[in-house]
Formats: C-alpha cells, structure tokens, sequence
C-alpha cells in the first residue's frame, strides 16, 4: 500500500477559514482526511502541504513515525507555524487512514480509552461588557455546559489605567454570578499582556476562582511566565502557539504552567500530540488540547482525550453553525452533563463533503485589533 496524492483545500467558514488536506493511496476508496487550519494563513499552509508530497507520496501510511520524521527532519528548515501545521494535517490524514485499515476509532490504536466521558467547556468569545458575558455564559448552561471561557480583554498597552482593570474584573464577577458556585470558567488574555499588567489583573480576579487564565503573555516569553509563576495563584494555560514536543520543553521542565494547550493542526498532528499528552502527565500538568476550528479537528481532540491520562478539559464551539454539518458528517456535541461521548466509527470517524468546501473558497480576512490611541495592539 503507497500514498499517492496529497490534496489540500481551504474554505471559508463562518467563523474563519479551515484547512484540509486529503491523503490518497493506491487503493481503491482508502484515503484519509485532517485539518491543518492556520486561520489567516491559508495560501501558504497550502504551498506547505504541496511541499510536503515529495517526502511522503510513495511511501507506506502506516507508517506515521517514520513519514512524521521524515517530514520533520528533511527540507533543512524545521518548525514554524505554517510547516508544522502542514505536516499536522497530513498525520491526522494518516492516522484516519491507519484507523480504516484496522477498522477501529483512532484511540483504540493509541492504546484505548481511559475515559468514558469527555468533559467541554464553551468558548464564549471575545467581549467587553459584563452583562454581554453574563448573557452569553447563561446560553451556554442552556444547552449543557458546566463550564465556559471567556476573553475579556480589550486591546491593551504595556499598563493600563484602573477602569480597565476595573472592567476586566467586573466581567469576571458577572460570569461567576451566573455560573455560581458549581460550575467553571476560565479566562483567556490572547497574549495581550504584559508581565506587568497580567499580574495586575490576576490579583483583581483572583476571587473570582477561574480555572485557569491563558495566555497571559505571549508564548515566546519564557522569563515574563517565570515572573507570572511566581506572582499568580490563579494556574497558567499555554500552548496554542507552540509547535512540538520541543516548543513545550522549558515550560514543563521549569514549571511555569498548570495546563499546556496544543492543537492538533498545528503542533504536529496526532503522532506529536500522544507525546506531548506524555509530558504532561510525567510533569503533573492538564493536557487541554485547542480546539476552536471544525468538527473534524474536534473529533481528532475527542480521540487524544479518549486516550490521554493528563486530560483536563476541551475547548469546544458552542455553536454548531449548519456550515459545519454541511462539510463534515459528524459534529461532536455536548451532552446534558457538560460532557461529549466517545468518538464512534473509523478512523477520525467522520466523512468530508469535498464538494461542499470547493463551494466556499477561502476569502481574505484578518482579524485586528487597535488601541484607543489608534496604534496596532496584539489579536
């Protein structure tokens, strides 16, 4: 059995743009699919993955470590956003692929489950306004989740006056209102902060007991999360922008992190993600894997969370716009605990409607974001 074909798509959802890539081989109707969505980045993830067919056509998809080094290791440049990514779809296609060939969901393939429920949380999305979050977290308890994650940061400098603060704090106490005492949320600052302003604003949240706060300052800023470990009682989350086992290594190693935060389309695809799951259990921290793309990235994190001892919780869309059901046959939902079900079927134990991403080409956006004083601030 030979991979033959690699064919990457984008299109555009309502939300972003989402990145494909279909895995061929030399027999009949067996090919796989996985997401490489890099939202903003679409044309060059594509070229990526184009780049990639001359290392792996030819070769077995069974053999996922080997093509995942192979991938990784030759071409000279490694790493970076837009090449991990590009291999990150192209392993997913594999272990989809890997997983039709034994006839079995993808987690039992990495060992079974160790779970039986998977917890969601609902991301809420970006606000300023207490009660529009106060709104916003009761919807999500409606349709059963016991927990959400909220951005309530606006565009920030390096120090901020005490309305702003102020603001921030008053949003966090509007959301534990609603949720009370027994259920969750945690907070997601973007990597707006400095390690000045981040501190700050923990301690005037702190007695609003989030889960976690999230990006508190940008991922490439090992000395700024030192800082932040000494200073927060609230736990740290990271890892959305990190790329690989090696990208999380000085986090883990010194402990500056509660939960990392890897996303299966763009740190590596499934291969990387077990073994970054593994680190986080050896270093006694969360694996909540990100999770804010389409429903088969979604199904790709259902089966990691399936499988991994270190699993806390995983982000989820708490709207299922139609778009989604009209590209992917499966739309994991939550469930009138809070919780999703293990993933069914084979492989990633969806079909996509290639058909109906070629009807919504990828438009040109960017999201941005402007301080009050007109200069560019962080997205």
């Amino acid at each position: 059995m030979k991979i033959t074909r690699l064919t990457p798509i984008s299109t555009a959802s309502p939300i972003t743009d989402w990145t494909y890539v279909r895995v061929d081989t030399d027999q009949p109707g067996l090919f796989g699919w996985g997401e490489c969505s890099l939202p903003t980045k679409p044309h060059g993830v594509l070229g990526a993955v184009k780049d990639l067919e001359k290392l792996v056509v030819g070769g077995d998809p069974l053999d996922t470590e080997y093509l995942w080094q192979r991938m990784y290791r030759h071409g000279y440049w490694r790493g970076g956003p837009i090449q991990t990514t590009a291999m990150s779809g192209v392993d997913m296609a594999l272990w989809d692929i890997r997983g039709k060939v034994a006839n079995q969901p993808i987690y039992k393939l990495l060992g079974g489950a160790v779970r039986k429920r998977i917890r969601l949380y609902a991301n809420i999305g970006l606000a300023t306004e207490p009660e529009e979050f106060r709104t916003r977290a009761r919807h999500a308890l409606s349709l059963g989740y016991t927990a959400v994650k909220l951005y309530p940061l606006p565009a920030v400098g390096p120090h901020e006056s005490e309305a702003v603060i102020r603001k921030v704090a008053a949003c966090c106490e509007a959301v534990r209102e609603e949720l009370g005492p027994a259920r969750d949320f945690a907070l997601d600052f973007h990597g707006r902060c400095s390690a000045a302003l981040a501190i700050q604003i923990e301690a005037a949240v702190r007695d609003t007991r989030p889960l976690w706060i999230e990006e508190p300052v940008l991922p490439e800023t090992p000395n700024a999360f030192q800082r932040l470990a000494e200073k927060f009682v609230i736990p740290i989350a990271t890892g959305e922008r990190l790329f690989t086992r090696w990208g999380f290594r000085e986090l883990l190693e010194k402990e500056y992190v509660a939960a990392i935060q890897p996303d299966p389309s763009n740190a590596g695809g499934i291969t990387e993600m077990v073994k970054i799951a593994a680190l986080a259990e050896l270093y006694g921290v969360a694996f909540n894997p990100h999770n804010p793309n389409s429903p088969l990235q979604c199904l790709a994190n259902l089966h990691l969370a399936a499988n991994a001892q270190a699993f806390g919780m995983l982000e989820h869309r708490h709207e299922a716009h139609e778009f989604m059901h009209e590209i992917c046959s499966v739309v994991p939902k939550v469930e009138a605990d809070g919780c999703a079900s293990l993933p069914t079927g084979v492989g990633l134990g969806a079909v996509m409607n290639e058909e109906a991403l070629r009807r919504h080409p990828v438009k040109e956006w960017t999201p941005e974001s402007f301080r009050p004083d007109g200069s560019i601030g962080d997205w």
